[in-house]
This record gives structure tokens, C-alpha cells and sequence, in this order.
């Protein structure tokens, strides 16, 4: 195994590595949580304004008033497009961010398990020194003692 200094900074590393992982994905999570926001506002705003146009148009609306209104909400409908594009990049920037995070997460996992693979060997072979000294004092005893 390499040396535990070497292995204790690759932890040190990857742990400060997840850890900025992590806030940068919560920062895209938290933007496309408002770009889905802002969508929904504006899906919101043109179904108003659609209602609205409706409700006047059943009141009498004249032409110049009906053309106003249907080029608002055209306005709103490249919003509403524009906004969807943003959504979906956020979208993907927070599954980049997330592949990051767990990638990181995955290399400190691994040199954690190799830390604990090394402790339980040095463990094992510590138990089987301290099995051989007393065996091999107890053979002294019975030797002692046959003699």
C-alpha cells in the first residue's frame, strides 16, 4: 500500500474535491429551481392575458385593441420559449454537476477503503505476531517444564 501520509492527502483531496462537487451542484440546483420558477410565472402571465383577451373579446374588443393583445401575448411566447431553452440547460448543467459529485464522491470512498483494507491487514498480521509470541512462549513453558 502507498505510504499513509500520500493516502491521508489523496483523502484530504478528494474530500475537498466532493465538498466543492457538492456546493456547485446545489448551485445549479437552486438556479434551474428558478428558471422552472420564472417558466411557470410566465406560462402563468400568458394564460392571464389569454383569459383576459377572451373576456374582452366576449365584451366587444376592437381591432387595434385585439392586434395589442395578440402581439403581447406572442411576447410572452418567445419569453416562454427563450425561458424553456434556460430550463433545459440548467437541467443539464445540474446532471453534470451531480455525475461530478458522485464521481468525486466515489474516489474518496475508494481511498477510504483502502485506508480500511490496510488497517484490517496490519490487524491481522499484529493478531498473528501476537499468536506466534505466545505460542511460541508456551512452548518454552512446556519445554521448561519437560526438561
Amino acid at each position: 500500500m502507498a505510504n499513509p501520509s500520500v493516502i491521508e492527502t489523496l483523502i484530504e483531496l478528494t474530500t475537498q474535491q466532493s465538498e466543492e462537487a457538492a456546493k456547485r451542484l446545489g448551485q445549479a440546483t437552486r438556479q434551474s429551481e428558478q428558471a422552472q420558477e420564472k417558466l411557470d410565472l410566465l406560462r402563468q402571465y400568458r394564460q392571464e392575458y389569454v383569459d383576459q383577451l377572451q373576456n374582452q373579446m366576449s365584451s366587444g374588443l376592437n381591432v387595434a385593441g385585439h392586434a395589442n393583445f395578440l402581439r403581447f401575448i406572442q411576447g410572452i411566447e418567445r419569453a416562454i420559449a427563450q425561458q424553456d431553452v434556460a430550463v433545459q440547460q440548467s437541467q443539464r448543467l445540474v446532471e453534470r454537476e451531480r455525475s461530478s459529485w458522485r464521481e468525486h464522491e466515489r474516489k474518496r470512498l475508494s481511498y477510504g477503503t483502502l485506508v480500511q483494507r490496510a488497517q484490517q491487514e496490519a490487524l491481522r498480521q499484529a493478531n498473528r505476531q501476537d499468536q506466534k509470541q505466545t505460542d511460541e512462549r508456551a512452548a518454552r513453558r512446556r519445554s521448561q517444564l519437560g526438561s
